[in-house]
């Protein structure tokens, strides 16, 4: 019995080296370079190749390296397998930290002032109290959830809405399809951190920017997938959207020929709203492991069927 690491991110051998420090007595092996294909029924994997799961016979678990599973698997994964995400305490602060920065950011009209300082001008603008600031979240997953409670506790009304109603002090949950115009309405920042799955693949479209009120500000920290890029440069050059703090793309690194580069309204961060802490999470790994050695329920399970 071995696991395997499957990570196209470049943090392979950070990964084993933590594993190793709990799972001595264990073999752990960084693809490709697995000695025999048939021992492993526990793979780490970060966007792996097409059909990597196939390479494994006997492969039981596949374990994601973060928070998001739509890179692990297409629609015809097979119903054996189990699929597991990580839940990082670290993951939810960060992601909470980079979005109050971008609410910030905009509230307090940091993106003028930097050109103003360039041009040599000095003009001071009204800015937003957070008192007075309204945030919707599509997204109220664990890390959503999160999100929205800390920024209610800073003093932002906030609406959430999700595929089912979330109870959360002093969020007002919206859920499903027909209630997300009453999520959308009046509100000043729309914060995407929806999972990406076939129902909200391009759900960041024209539609949805047509029920936001004129001039809100999208965050995107979901999937790049989950916008219909046309849309929005057309939404900020029709004014309905004022700015886009975009975190997540279709391609990263993002193409230098892309037209969000060159578009004043957009803000560019090369996904690092959160990253995994590779001590804390190897944990939940090795946990993981041990349930599946174990016969017992895993940790952070997702459903095939759902997608999240």
């Amino acid at each position: 019995m071995s696991i395997a690491l499957i990570l196209n991110s470049g943090r392979a051998e950070e990964w084993k080296a933590e594993i190793a420090k709990h799972l001595p007595e264990i073999k752990i092996e960084v693809y490709p370079e697995i000695e025999n294909y048939e021992e492993v029924e526990f793979a780490l994997c970060w966007k792996p190749e097409a059909n990597y799961y196939t390479y494994f016979p006997n492969l039981k678990v596949i374990q994601s390296g973060g928070a998001g599973i739509d890179h692990l698997f297409p629609s015809d994964v097979p119903s054996h397998l189990h699929i597991c995400r990580i839940i990082d305490p670290m993951l939810k602060s960060d992601m909470f930290e980079h979005v109050l920065t971008c609410l910030m950011h905009a509230m307090k009209n940091f993106s003028v002032y930097a050109a103003d300082k360039i041009q040599e001008h000095w003009h001071p603008l009204l800015y937003k109290s957070i008192g007075q600031t309204s945030v919707t979240i599509l997204g109220m997953g664990e890390i959503g959830g999160y999100v929205a409670e800390k920024l209610v506790h800073l003093g932002f009304t906030v609406k959430g809405w999700s595929n089912s109603p979330k109870n959360i002090q002093g969020v007002n949950s919206f859920a499903g399809t027909e209630e997300l115009h009453s999520a959308l309405e009046d509100t000043d920042f729309v914060v995407n951190i929806l999972p990406l799955t076939t129902v909200t693949k391009g759900i960041l479209n024209h539609n949805l920017f047509s029920l936001c009120r004129k001039g809100a500000i999208l965050i995107n920290v979901g999937r790049g997938e989950h916008l219909v890029e046309p849309d929005l440069l057309k939404g900020i050059a029709d004014g309905q959207i004022a700015q886009a703090y975009l975190d997540v793309f279709h391609q990263e690194p993002l193409p230098k020929n892309h037209p969000f580069w060159h578009c004043p309204s957009i803000f560019i961060t090369p996904h690092v709203a959160s990253r995994t802490n590779i001590r804390s999470s190897a944990e939940q790994v090795v946990d993981n492991y041990i349930r599946m050695t174990q016969g017992r329920a895993l940790l952070n399970e997702v459903s095939l069927a759902k997608g999240y």
